[in-house]
C-alpha cells in the first residue's frame, strides 16, 4: 500500500532494483554475521530502544529467502508517511525477500496523535526563513488559535506549524540500525534509507545528522522536501541520493512559488506548509515523477525506473527526478474532521484535518486513541 491506497506493483519492484543490484567488492560484515538464528521471512518486533518517555515502537523485518545468517546482505530502512505504520510497504518487503536484500520498516513515535518522524524542520518553526507554514497563529483551525498538531512530546509548540513528534527520531533510527547490525547478517557498506512523504522529509535529517550521516550508502526520498529554512546539505558529501517529486503534487510541490526565494508552497490548503523547492536540494533535473495525489499512482513506476538507474550508478551528488503526471486531477475532500474520512489523497490528510483539530489535543490515560486519519504526509 502507498499511504492508504494500493501501491502499484511496478513502483514496488523498481524501488527494490537498485538495492538488489548494488554490488560491493568488499562487503563489510556486521557483528550479527555468524550468530543470527532468524529464519527468512517477515516478522514484527518491538525495538529495544525507548526514549525517556518510555514509548515503545515496532518494526517489521523481512529477511530474503536465501538468507543463511553468514552471508552479508544489503539492508534498506523504509520510513512511512505521516500517520503511517510498519505495514505500508508490502511490495518492497516482498521484493527484498525474493531478490536478496533485507528490509526493515519501523513505525515512528505517535505520542498522543499519530506515528511520525521528527526532522526537516517539522518541529522547529520558525526557522531562518520564518514560519514553516502560512498560518503560524492557527487562525484557520477550529477554534481559531489552536495549535492543532502539537504532539505531547513537544510540550509547548512555538507556533501552529509544528506537526510531528518531538521525540528524537534520529536516535530511534540509529538504535534500530545498531540492533539490526547485531541481530542479522548485514553488509554495513550497503545500508540504504528510503521514505515516503514525512518519511522522505526525515531522510534529509538522517543525511545531515552526525549520528547517522556516515552510516548510509544512499538515500531515496519520494515526494518529500525539507521545510523552508531547513535545507541542510549532506554532512558527508558527495552522497548517493535520488529524490522523486511530481510537478502536479500540490502538497509538497517541487517548484518554487517565487523563483527568487526557492520556496515551494503547499497549495492544498489556505494555511499550507512551506518547503524547499526541489531544485534547491538537487543538482540536476530529469523527466518523470509521482505525487501525493491518488490518481497519480500509475506514474510512479516511470520515476522509479530513473531512480533505480541512478542508484545502481551510485549518483555522487544530490539529483532528482521531477516531472508532470499526465492526466491527474486533485481529489477534493471535506475540510472538517469526521469519523469516516477526510481528504481522499494519500498526502493531504493533515490539511483536511487542520480545521477540525480541537483545542484539547492531549488524551487522558483512560481515553481511546485517536481515530487513524487518511494518509497525509
Amino acid at each position: 500500500r502507498y499511504g492508504h491506497f494500493p501501491l502499484p506493483r511496478p513502483l514496488g519492484l523498481m524501488l527494490g532494483q537498485p538495492f538488489a543490484s548494488s554490488v560491493s567488492a568488499d562487503p563489510v560484515p556486521s557483528w550479527g554475521c555468524g550468530r543470527s538464528a532468524h529464519s527468512p521471512g517477515s516478522s514484527d518486533r518491538t525495538m529495544r530502544y525507548r526514549p525517556a518517555s518510555g514509548q515503545p515502537t515496532q518494526y517489521r523485518l523481512m529477511l530474503p529467502q536465501h538468507a543463511d545468517g553468514k552471508t552479508p546482505l544489503p539492508l534498506v530502512l523504509s520510513f512511512h508517511g505521516w500517520a503511517g505504520n510498519l505495514s505500508e510497504r508490502p511490495v518492497l518487503l516482498a521484493h527484498g525477500r525474493q531478490h536478496g536484500y533485507i528490509v526493515a520498516a519501523p513505525t515512528g513515535f505517535a505520542d498522543d496523535l499519530w506515528p511520525s518522524w521528527n526532522g526537516g524542520g517539522s518541529t522547529r518553526s520558525p526557522g531562518r526563513l520564518g514560519a514553516t507554514c502560512l498560518d503560524p497563529t492557527g487562525s484557520l483551525f477550529d477554534p481559531p488559535g489552536t495549535k492543532g498538531y502539537c504532539y505531547a512530546s513537544c510540550g509547548t509548540c512555538d507556533d501552529a506549524c509544528w506537526w510531528t513528534t518531538c521525540e528524537d527520531s534520529v536516535a530511534q533510527a540509529a538504535a534500530l540500525l545498531d540492533e539490526l547490525l547485531g541481530d542479522v547478517c548485514v553488509d554495513a557498506s550497503r545500508v540504504f534509507a528510503t521514505g515516503v512523504s514525512n518519511g522522505a522529509i526525515f531522510l534529509y535529517e538522517l543525511a545531515s545528522d552526525p549520528r547517522t550521516a556516515g552510516r548510509f550508502a544512499g538515500y531515496a526520498p519520494v515526494v518529500g522536501s525539507p521545510h523552508a529554512g531547513f535545507n541542510a546539505p549532506p554532512l558527508h558529501p558527495p552522497a548517493a541520493f535520488f529524490g522523486v517529486w511530481g510537478e502536479l503534487d500540490t502538497t509538497v510541490p517541487p517548484a518554487a512559488a517565487n523563483a527568487s526565494d526557492g520556496v515551494a508552497v503547499d497549495t492544498s490548503y489556505a494555511g499550507g506548509w512551506r518547503y524547499t523547492a526541489a531544485r534547491a536540494v538537487t543538482a540536476r533535473r530529469t523527466a518523470a515523477g509521482p505525487s501525493h495525489n491518488r490518481s497519480d499512482s500509475r506514474t510512479r513506476g516511470a520515476a522509479e525506473a530513473a531512480w533505480a538507474t541512478s542508484f545502481v550508478r551510485a549518483v555522487p551528488r544530490w539529483s532528482s527526478a521531477c516531472g508532470a503526471a499526465a492526466g491527474t486531477t486533485r481529489p477534493r475532500g471535506p475540510r472538517t474532521r469526521s469519523s469516516t474520512s477526510c481528504a481522499t489523497t494519500s498526502h493531504t490528510r493533515r490539511a483536511c484535518l487542520r480545521r477540525g483539530r480541537a483545542t484539547t489535543r492531549r488524551r487522558s490515560a483512560a481515553a481511546s486513541p485517536p481515530a487513524t486519519p487518511q494518509r497525509s504526509r
